[in-house]
């Protein structure tokens, strides 16, 4: 097992040096992205918005920072001992158990405020300042949203082949969060594996259906009918699954992190934005092959979130962040002239 962790680790940092000379050739030659299109898109100004924040040590100062600046906050306070944060913007606190993560507080909303959910319901981790490419992603969506005033799923990865199909070995055997102020009262809390393992075999557990869109790290928007087509005990089953009093990191975090498209699937009235980044997406056709190739084999232990994974990301989400930041800048510019 010891020596499966070492080769695991050993490609992971052979596929980080060859990111960095694909990303060398992007800084000059910008032909790795494929950037969604909004021109077919209308403002609708008559949606109604709600920003649900799961929130457990982090200070929220990042609310006062444009553009969240601009709206109301519902804090799902996690942490019973510090409700010691940024409220300027905050309209309600709902404090509850530290379980599950960001998803069982989105499930959570959802299952409590399903007779009176908002138009748009967005949904924040309380760390998006944390590392950069979480931040840039929370951002460009409110921006979208304030834009249009219409619901936004940002797609971080979409696969061809379906979700099921290409990530059905992926598992997690460990992991520790990456927020260094919620690692100072969780760090010795444990993980719990899914009782249903791999990927695959949990999403037939619980969806029948075809997805292929990723949204990745619990920051995305879902217009209320996508949420009302399915019964509230739809939800309320997937968010206990989730409870747990012995554990706060969870394998099924991981899971359900893949899967949001799933959990209100069709996306009917919630925008998908069509955007993927080659880089990325070389990086997860090489790991789902590596899982087919050892299947049960392998192990991939988070828990000491190598200093490779961040700036792998930030990096990522650096190139991300300037070719939606044209995007947006592009598509204020024809708003204008259209006026």
């Amino acid at each position: 097992m010891k020596e499966q962790k070492i080769k695991i680790y050993l490609i992971l940092n052979a596929l980080f040096l060859v990111i960095i000379f694909i990303l060398l050739g992007f800084l000059f030659n910008n032909i790795f992205s494929l950037a969604p299109n909004l021109h077919n898109i209308e403002p609708d100004n008559k949606k109604t918005i709600q920003i649900v924040i799961s929130r457990f040590n982090e200070d929220l100062k990042w609310t006062l920072s444009p553009p969240f600046n601009k709206y109301k906050y519902i804090v799902y306070n996690k942490n019973p001992d510090n409700d010691d944060y940024e409220k300027t913007h905050v309209i309600k606190q709902v404090n509850i158990k530290n379980q599950g993560k960001c998803d069982h507080t989105y499930l959570y909303h959802v299952v409590h405020n399903y007779d009176s959910l908002k138009d748009i319901t967005i949904f924040l981790p309380g760390c998006i300042d944390a590392a950069t490419f979480k931040y840039q992603k929370a951002k460009l969506l409110l921006e979208y949203i304030g834009n249009y005033n219409q619901s936004f799923f940002i797609t971080d990865y979409y696969s061809s082949q379906g979700l099921l199909n290409e990530f059905y070995y992926f598992k997690v055997d460990n992991y520790k969060s990456m927020s260094q102020s919620n690692l100072t009262q969780n760090d010795d809390l444990g993980f719990r594996r899914s009782k249903i393992r791999p990927y695959g075999k949990w999403f037939q557990a619980n969806f029948n259906t075809e997805v292929h869109n990723v949204s990745l790290f619990g920051i995305f928007s879902i217009h209320k009918q996508d949420i009302l087509q399915h019964p509230k005990a739809r939800y309320y089953n997937l968010m206990k699954s989730l409870e747990c009093d012995t554990c706060v990191n969870d394998e099924l975090s991981h899971y359900f992190e893949k899967s949001w498209e799933a959990v209100f699937y069709p996306l009917t009235e919630t925008k998908v934005i069509p955007y993927t980044n080659s880089i990325s997406t070389i990086v997860t056709k090489a790991t789902s092959m590596y899982l087919k190739m050892y299947k049960d084999k392998y192990e991939l232990d988070l828990g000491n979130s190598p200093t490779s994974g961040p700036l792998f990301w930030n990096t990522i989400y650096i190139i991300n962040k300037l070719t939606y930041t044209n995007l947006y800048v592009h598509n204020n510019t024809n708003k204008k002239d259209k006026q």
